[in-house]
């Protein structure tokens, strides 16, 4: 019972601790604007995650504890990764970070092959968006069309 609680203070620490890091790189890229819209849907995720996680601590007998929960957050995150429903979400810091700011966020979802750049009033990442830009030109040779609301 002692293993698994530390193993799960190291989860917690893998899980949401570590990705944490990647939505204050969000939450500085936004410079201001509304940081509900994309911190709530993270935390849920964390949550989950850490929920899943627990889960397969429970199955993994093997020690050290930290090792034990590394394993399962680095599972946990590459079945989010893959995800359809999650994928764009747990990817999306990633993105920010890689183009230096807010990407341009795209989707073709119901062959709609548009995006939204940051400062649109509807610029969101939902599980529909899951293709990112660096920039309106990358997204425009995809042959993707800015949306207009």
């Amino acid at each position: 019972m002692r293993s698994f609680r530390r193993a799960s203070a190291w989860l917690a620490v893998f899980v949401i601790g570590l990705p944490a890091l990647g939505v204050v790189a969000v939450l500085i890229a936004l410079r201001g604007r509304s940081w509900a819209l994309f911190s709530v849907p993270y935390l849920v995720l964390f949550v989950l995650a850490y929920l899943a996680g627990l889960i397969l601590l429970a199955l993994l007998r093997f020690r050290p504890d930290w090792l034990r929960a590394l394993v399962a957050a680095v599972t946990v995150y590459a079945v989010a990764s893959v995800t359809p429903l999650v994928g764009p979400m747990a990817s999306y810091p990633y993105h920010v970070v890689r183009c230096g700011g807010l990407p341009v966020v795209a989707s073709d979802f119901a062959a709609a092959m548009s995006y939204n750049v940051p400062g649109d009033e509807n610029y969101a990442v939902t599980p529909f968006d899951g293709i990112f830009f660096c920039t309106e030109k990358e997204a425009e040779a995809a042959r993707f069309h800015h949306y207009d609301f």
